[in-house]
This record gives structure tokens, sequence and C-alpha cells, in this order.
């Protein structure tokens, strides 16, 4: 998880999308093989800008294959910073001698999941989910949701891709995710990042990307073709919906046009509604995005106009580097109240990109010595002793917010975290964030004290959470854990003292790869769970978790729960 947060620029767990978590959550079991795929497969992964994958293939066809990290830092568009965010996503496996550039594999390989969960209930849930890669890449997952009756599944996403015109051009259908500019006008998905690190501010747009995910409730379904021509990618696609018997027709385009200096692109889509006897666009909108660096200074935009509601949105920041040691981010975000919020997903907001004008500020450090992670060797294994964040963020809300008598809404944050390394397996972070605004409770304060040891072998954390809001709220628990060459385990014991819903605590939960679960802890209990892995053979591996919550402070208030989940993975 926390590699996950450092390619998302994100300092908490509870900030992180699930179905992107369980895409690199993926990756990370099975690495990109950088020197094997095809240009669209490294485009498609969600890891690299357009730009970094036209550098990436101009240099393995002008040098071979990459065979160090090193190496691939050097590689125009990268830097150590992006590498050493990247490198646990993809590997650098090579078929080749050094110098000469190997052939897309065509072998088939693929994986198929399977898992099963019981509640103390006798409710199931359950899910099925298989990736085929034969030169044609193809996926479907089902899953259901506990549920008291029956076992028709709840979800099923699939896809079929197909690269065309020598690995120029790919064609999916099914489901698949559209990702634009900053997310203000087409950014299927949720947008619950948080504003707490320079990284965070700036968006990293994938394009199209095919989706089969046991939470990807959000994809978009329909036909979508991507072409990659020089610097320039052409992305159009159409998908279709069904609302309370309105079918709905979503067609969009993108060109952007990707240099060394950073993007600039143009995205339009419109939503036709199909009633009988007549069709009405509903929503439609345009933007113009771009990205640009200049001397290690990011600068990003994106403008947009809303033609159903005629009222423009945008949103404009700025990643500096401040020194050796101090990096931050400046943003600024104006969405109307008339602006309409549908298929965005830009800065974190309250309102989903309307109704709001704010201003950001971030800033991230590392400072000190380096130290040498226990048991770690190579590249990232040397860190910071000191390493932080720290962000403020304004709101104005035009149209007052539910329970405020004023003719308009504020709303003010600030959040700052420090870590230190006390020894190379010991570390200490501390995590404080005040907000106040004008409406409901004014003020929310939380502050998180979290220890981690962790050598190559043994994990052990304990953390300690404190909120005050409404009333004041509490919840500790400590966590070991040991990894072996096949089997791993983890242990958690936890306590919440927590007497009102506007204090809740929202913890991330170990859990098997493929699910994002972070728990709302609310009440008065203690809850605890065993998480265990096991890697039979190569390509077989298996999960189980048991977990319980119960709440013996409070009698006749609230039933505790329990729940056995078993995983199924195997690679081939």
């Amino acid at each position: 998880m926390e590699k996950i947060m450092l390619f998302y620029g994100t300092d908490a767990p509870e900030d992180l999308d699930s179905e992107d978590v369980e895409r690199m959550g993926k990756l990370l079991s099975r690495p990109l093989r950088l020197n094997c795929v095809s240009r669209t497969a490294l485009g498609s992964s969600g890891l690299f800008s357009p730009y970094q994958v036209a550098s990436l293939s101009d240099y393995r066809t002008r040098h071979g294959d990459v065979l160090s990290f090193e190496e691939l830092s050097c590689v125009e568009g990268f830097g150590r910073d992006f590498v050493r965010k990247v490198a646990p996503f993809v590997s650098l496996e090579s078929r080749t001698l050094p110098g000469s550039k190997a052939g897309t594999p065509t072998d088939v390989e693929g994986s198929l999941t399977s898992r099963v969960a019981l509640r103390e209930d006798g409710r199931m849930s359950y899910g099925v989910k298989s990736d085929v890669d034969a030169g044609m890449c193809a996926g479907v997952a089902l899953s259901r949701q506990f549920q008291p009756y029956g076992l028709k599944p709840g979800s099923v996403s699939g896809y079929l891709e197909g690269e065309v015109l020598r690995g120029t051009s790919r064609i999916i259908a099914g489901d698949f995710n559209a990702r634009f500019g900053q997310g203000l006008v087409l950014w299927n998905g949720l947008g619950v990042g948080g504003l707490s690190a320079p990284s965070s501010f700036m968006k990293r747009p994938s394009g199209l990307s095919h989706s089969s995910s046991f939470t990807g409730n959000y994809a978009l379904r329909g036909v979508a073709v991507e072409h990659m021509s020089g610097p320039a990618r052409v992305s159009a696609f159409v998908a279709a919906e069904v609302n309370d018997d309105v079918w709905t027709a979503v067609p969009a385009a993108n060109v952007s046009i990707f240099r060394p200096w950073g993007a600039l692109g143009i995205t339009h889509y419109a939503d036709l509604s199909l009633i009988p006897g007549s069709v009405y666009i509903p929503d439609m909108k345009t933007s113009f995005d771009s990205a640009i660096c200049v001397r290690g200074v990011d600068i990003f935009l994106e403008a947009a106009y809303d033609w159903g509601n005629r009222v423009p949105a945008a949103l404009s920041g700025v990643i500096f580097p401040v020194g050796e040691w101090l990096r931050m981010a400046s943003m600024l975000r104006l969405y109307p109240s008339s602006y309409s919020p549908s298929r965005s997903a830009a800065a974190r907001s309250t309102t989903k990109c309307s109704n709001e004008y704010g201003a950001s500020l971030a800033g991230e450090f590392a400072m000190g010595d380096n130290v040498r992670l226990r048991g770690m060797t190579g590249f990232g294994s040397v860190v910071r002793r000191h390493r932080g964040t720290f962000s403020a963020d304004v709101a104005f809300f035009p149209q007052a917010k539910k329970g405020d008598d004023t003719f308009a809404s504020l709303q003010v944050k600030i959040l700052a975290e420090w870590q230190m390394m006390l020894t190379d397996a010991l570390s200490l972070k501390i995590r404080f964030g005040e907000r106040f605004r004008s409406w409901g409770n004014p003020m929310r304060t939380e502050l998180r004290i979290h220890f981690s040891y962790r050598s190559s072998r043994w994990i052990s954390e304990a953390r300690l959470n404190m909120v005050n809001s409404t009333d004041t709220a509490l919840l500790a628990y400590v966590e070991g854990g040991h990894v072996g060459d096949r089997l791993a385990s983890y242990l958690r014991f936890g306590i919440f003292c927590v007497d009102d819903w506007e204090d809740r605590i929202y913890v991330y939960e170990r859990d098997a790869p493929g699910t994002f679960s972070v728990p709302a802890y609310y009440g008065r209990g203690l809850w605890g769970a065993l998480t265990a892995s096991w890697r039979i053979n190569r390509s077989l591996l298996t999960y189980a978790r048991a977990a319980f919550t119960s709440y013996p402070f409070m009698k006749g208030r609230k039933s505790g729960r329990a729940e056995l989940k078993l995983q199924i993975v195997y690679n081939f």
C-alpha cells in the first residue's frame, strides 16, 4: 500500500480510489515487463504518460533493452524520482543480449482469481475474475456482495482489447476507463484523493484503458479506439448507459499532443438521452488542458465549458522545487454552482466540481542524513531520515451548505505529516489535521501517531487516532506480521470509542489482492483480523482472512460481525 501511495502522491491509503488500488496491486504481483510488451501495452498500463511511452519505445529501438533502473532513470522523460515511484510495478526482464531489442512475446499468459466470503449471519459474497493476454487481451469479472438470498452476480464487467496497424492503434470493446486532462470534464471513477502532497495536485491522464474489476462499477461500457501517430494521440469512444429505462449514448473524443516540454489536449463529450419519440442532450462539455515542464517546474491547467448550463469552469496549478530538500505546489479551482459535475473527478472537492471556489498550497520535504533500510538493497533502498508533507486548502461555496443559514459557506483545512526514521527499521509518523467550516460541526481536529518496525522478515505497527468534532473519539490498534519466502501472515487487534457518527474514523484494513477495504469505525468496541497468504508454487497463491468486530460496551445497541474470506489466484 505504501508503494501505491507513493506513486499517486498521497500520504493516507484512505484517500485512494478502490479500482486504482486493485489495478496497481495486480502490477505488484505481476510487474509490467518493460522490455517485452508493446507500445500500446505500455500506454494502457496507466503507469506512464504518452510522452514517456514514446520516449521509452524509441530508446529500446536505438539502444536495446533497459537492464537497470539507473539506466531507466536516464531515459528522457523519466528521472530518478519517477523511477523510484514506478520501480515496484515494472520488471526489467530481458530475453536478448545487451544492446539488442527483444520482440513482443507471443506466449499466452493470464490469471484466474476466485474468492468467497461468509459472515456470521449466513450471508455470502463471491467474486470470479480472469484476464488473458495472447496478443489480444480479454478479461471478465463478476461479483456479488453480501445478500441474504440467491447467487446471481450483482456486478459483471469485461473487455476485449486488440492492437491494429502494427501496434500504433488499439480497440477496446466492453468496459473501459476514460481519463483525460485534469479530470474537470471526462474522468470516470472516483476523485477521492486528497491534496496532501504536491504530487497529488496534478493528475496523470491515462487516456483509455480496459477495465475488469471486482469494484469497477464506474467504468464506461461500449467501444473505444485509440491511435498514436508521432507526438499525437487521438482517442474516441461511444458508451451506452441505461437508467430508469432511459437509454443514454455517450460519444466522446480527445486529441492530445505530447512533447518533451509537456502536453496539450482537447476533450469533448455529450450525453444523448433517448426516450420514445425524441432525443435530447442533458449534458455536453468541452475542455482544453495543458501540462508544461520548464526547468523542473510543472505548470498545469484545464479550462472547460458546460454547454447545457452555459458556464465555464477551470483549475490551474504549479509544482516547483524550493532548493534541494523542499518541493511545493499551489492550485486555484473555479467550479461555479451551475456547472454540472457529471463525469468529472478533478482536484479534491466536496461538491465534485460544482459550487466551489478554492485555493490550495502544499509542500513536501526530505532532509537529514541518508538511511539504508534494513533488509533492502539496490534502487530505492536508501531514504532520508526526515520526510513529510504539509498543506492548506480554502474553499468557498456560493450556494450555502445544508445547515448553514448564511448566504454562502466556507471551509478551511490544514494538514501536516512528519515521518522520522528512528533507526534503519523503526519509524515514527505523526499526522495532524484541522478543519473549520461554517455549517454543521464547525471544528474537526485529528491527530494520528503511527509507529512502524520493518525488517526483511518481521513487520509490526502501532497506531493511535484521536478525533474531536462533536465529541472526542479514540481508536488504537497493534499489528504484527511475518513475511517468509512462501508464507506471510499478519495479526491485528484494535479498540475504538466513537460515540458520534460525525467523529467516525476510517482505517485501511489489510486484505487479499483486489480488495480495498477502508471501514468506518463507530461505536464502542473491539476488532481483530488475521490475514495470511501462501504461495503454493510459482503459479498458485492462496489468501485467507478471518475478522471480527464486537461491541461489548454497547449492549443492545449494535450487534457484532464476523467474516471469513478465502481467495485463490492461479497465474499461467
